[in-house]
């Protein structure tokens, strides 16, 4: 019953963030943004996920806990994007998507709810509830899951720091922001990902 539950979820979860990312205006931002970063990986790991739950509920295959794994990284990866829209961006007061990022027929009000709250809530509450029976015991998962953040982190710094791109987060606006940037969004990812990990 739970592995039906959880395939519904990550099949919403395909639905909604396919939707949302086809509608991008510029596909080049998926690479920019945070948000829409984490929520292409969280799409590609559902796409994985949802195989090998159907293979387990056709052919009761075995699913390889490094599906669990995926799930683990894209969850905190979602978690994050959330907790860094609402506390550093004042839930999009200070940076909001636009109409200027979607394409017609997508509100950018709709692709706010879609991209930092509902998918994040849906993969949270599909981790947490429904995917105990599968596997997850290795322990180089929480190492493994902080480095697509680390890597666009790092990236972020880099471009940011030496000019080399117009920062998508303008936290550089604000001292305080720019400090509690480097220490409060790395520390919240350690704090989610163990979070997650004890739970699971």
């Amino acid at each position: 019953m739970f592995k039906i539950i959880t395939l519904i979820i990550n099949i919403l979860i395909i639905i909604l963030e396919s939707y949302t990312l086809i509608k991008l205006k510029r596909k080049t931002d998926i690479f920019k943004y945070y948000t829409y970063l984490q929520n292409l990986i969280a799409l590609v790991v559902s796409y994985i996920f949802v195989f090998y739950l159907l293979l387990n509920l056709i052919n009761n295959n075995i699913i390889p806990e490094y599906t669990r794994g995926l799930r683990y990284i894209a969850t905190c990866g979602l978690v994050s994007t959330t907790f860094i829209f609402v506390f550093f961006l004042g839930a999009g007061k200070k940076l909001s998507i636009t109409e200027d990022d979607f394409k017609k027929g997508l509100s950018p009000k709709l692709g706010n709810m879609i991209l930092h709250y509902i998918c994040p809530l849906l993969s949270t509450v599909s981790f947490i509830f429904f995917e105990k029976e599968i596997l997850l015991s290795n322990g180089i998962w929480t190492l493994i899951v902080a480095l697509p953040s680390c890597l666009y982190w790092i990236v972020y710094i880099l471009l940011s720091t030496t000019k080399k791109w117009e920062e998508p987060y303008n936290f550089s606006t604000n001292k305080v922001l720019e400090i509690l940037k480097y220490i409060l969004i790395p520390i919240s990812f350690i704090v989610f990902s163990i979070i997650l990990w004890n739970v699971k």
